[in-house]
């Protein structure tokens, strides 16, 4: 599986590869590295800028309260309840334990599943994300914090607050136009 892992690495090393905190030597990038390396292969060495960590972006997006660290449904994992939170098709996704579980009884199928499964959802989580479609748990200060810079980003989206701002300035202008001419006026 490594072999085929590391095999497909290297034939498509201009891709970019999202993932969800795969960034530590247990879980992560460098841990399949070292294993490989442990079983006699040569691991292709995928760098930093090929990496996309959705879970610390959604961090960067929305603050770290985007969502809890265990689901409504008392499943562990921030992954757990942004699936929750957005509805999402999570039926084969095997937790931690139980793929664990599932390796041990050899029920290798459940694994892939579960897998397939986790591409799926974070290829929905990310597509949200783009298209700012995704429910989090995150307040308005939590993505915008309190700043003249994010109100105004949030005026510039919002066509209400535009829509009194170009009135305003509309009327603004009248006014200043009457003023000039009753100034001129008085001139004569």
């Amino acid at each position: 599986m490594l072999k085929g892992y590391f095999s497909f690495l290297g034939d498509h090393s201009d891709s970019t590869y999202i993932h969800w905190n795969m960034r530590d030597d247990n879980y992560g990038f460098s841990a399949l590295e070292h294993r490989f390396r442990v079983l006699g292969g040569n691991p292709i060495m995928l760098q930093d800028n090929k990496k996309f960590d959705l879970a610390r972006e959604l961090i960067t997006l929305f603050g770290k309260r985007y969502a809890a660290h265990t689901s409504s449904k008392g499943r562990k994992g921030r992954l757990m309840s942004v699936i929750e939170l957005n509805r999402i098709a999570d039926a084969d996704a095997l937790q931690g334990a139980e793929e664990a579980a599932a390796f041990v009884n050899g029920e290798f199928i459940k694994l892939q599943q579960s897998t397939l499964r986790k591409v799926d959802v974070l290829a929905n989580i990310f597509d949200r994300t783009h298209d700012k479609s995704i429910k989090t748990e995150a307040s308005f200060s939590d993505k915008y914090g309190i700043h003249p810079v994010a109100i105004l980003e949030v005026a510039r989206n919002n066509p209400v607050v535009l829509g009194v701002i170009f009135f305003a300035g509309a009327l603004g202008a009248v006014v200043r136009y009457k003023d000039s001419i009753s100034s001129i006026m008085s001139w004569f």
